[in-house]
């Protein structure tokens, strides 16, 4: 789901991070709100203000979209849930749990968590406002926290509804869950009520298009499209590990791969085993007992000039530098192996002898087959 992030801090051992789409969104934002929210309703004060008004806002609304995460997370860490790490991102913000919630309660506790969380923001900033109302604060103070407080509560309800994967989506398969007993049913029915509601976004947006409402309408298809590519995702990686679950990593992974001596010059390499096979990877063995593995990525560091001066073993990378899996090695957990490194591919090796190679295509060519198969998903 997300491109480059980096992360700033942590709460309660639980990673924060930005993604960088989410600083378009912080811009236009604050746009927003100093050029159209605060001058609408706060007359006669000076565009600096405004600007500051604005800047303001959007990291206070920075803050709630932590803390709505947060409920989530701390819900997920209470039950033993594992926690990748929050994330702000053009969208908002998502707490990224590892493992999906093993009854329909810990599913329903969870999703409801964050709209507590904005529900109770929104009546601690509407009381600060009501408050400054009263003692006469200055009205950029006022204007903020009246500001904050709508949203937090614009937030809650948003999520409240029944559109997977929102919180209302999540709270929703919850109560499918319990009534039939069947999380993949419901985690089914949820996800197209979500491509559903994307849908209805998207022609709300075109309409809103049409009758010259431009900025709305382009939100309201921005935000449909992602939920429906969310909803499509969320299904889809339900089906997947429902599918690997309890595979090996034997059943799919490419036997006898073809390995290069760590004694072959580069440009042997290149002319005996890239140029014959295409392949953008290949295992360094001796012996059969991995030693690394070399890409494409290594040679072009090299001048061609070079290459036959230089043998493998000379600009590989290490056994050491990466990991291996077995042949019993859990197919979903190699997956999770190949989404979380850079490489694509996972060697697998018994003892210290290379037998195989996996990448995420060997593990979703039978998925896809037998989906096709047995339940007529594409």
């Amino acid at each position: 789901m997300f491109g480059r992030r980096f992360n700033f801090l942590t709460v309660a051992g639980i990673k924060i991070g930005i993604d960088f789409s989410w600083f378009l969104i912080a811009i236009l934002l604050t746009w927003s709100l100093a050029a159209g929210y605060f001058p609408y309703y706060y007359h006669n004060l000076s565009l600096g203000t405004y600007w500051g008004m604005g800047i303001i806002g959007m990291f206070g609304l920075f803050v709630c979209i932590v803390l709505h995460e947060l409920g989530h997370a701390m819900v997920a860490k209470y039950y033993k849930l594992p926690i990748s790490q929050i994330t702000l991102f053009i969208f908002g913000g998502v707490a990224e749990i590892k493992k999906e919630p093993q009854t329909p309660k810990v599913e329903f506790l969870m999703a409801i968590a964050g709209p507590i969380v904005s529900i109770v923001l929104s009546g601690i900033l509407y009381l600060f406002t009501m408050i400054g109302q009263h003692s006469h604060w200055p009205i950029p103070v006022i204007a903020v926290t009246g500001y904050l407080a709508l949203i937090n509560i614009v937030l809650a309800v948003f999520n409240l509804i029944p559109a997977f994967p929102l919180d209302g989506g999540r709270i929703f398969r919850s109560v499918l869950w319990w009534i039939k007993k069947d999380f993949g049913w419901a985690t089914k029915v949820s996800s197209r009520v979500g491509s559903g509601f994307g849908l209805i976004l998207i022609f709300l947006g075109i309409f809103a298009l049409i009758t010259g409402n431009f900025i709305s309408g382009v939100w309201f298809v921005i935000l449909g499209l992602f939920l429906q590519k969310a909803a499509a995702m969320s299904r889809s990686q339900y089906m997947i590990s429902h599918e690997l679950r309890g595979e090996k990593v034997q059943k799919f992974m490419t036997k006898n791969p073809i390995s290069v001596p760590p004694d072959v010059s580069i440009k042997k390499f290149v002319d005996q085993f890239v140029y014959s096979s295409y392949h953008h990877l290949y295992p360094v063995t001796e012996n059969g007992n991995l030693m690394g593995y070399i890409s494409l990525r290594e040679v072009k560091l090299i001048p061609s000039e070079d290459w036959g001066k230089i043998r493998v073993n000379e600009v590989m990378v290490p056994s050491s530098a990466f990991k291996t899996v077995s042949p019993e090695t859990s197919a979903l957990q190699a997956l999770e192996l190949i989404n979380q490194t850079e490489m694509p591919i996972l060697l697998v090796v018994k003892g210290k002898q290379l037998v195989g190679i996996l990448t995420a295509q060997d593990l979703f060519k039978l998925i896809s087959i037998k989906l096709e198969l047995e339940s007529g998903e594409p």
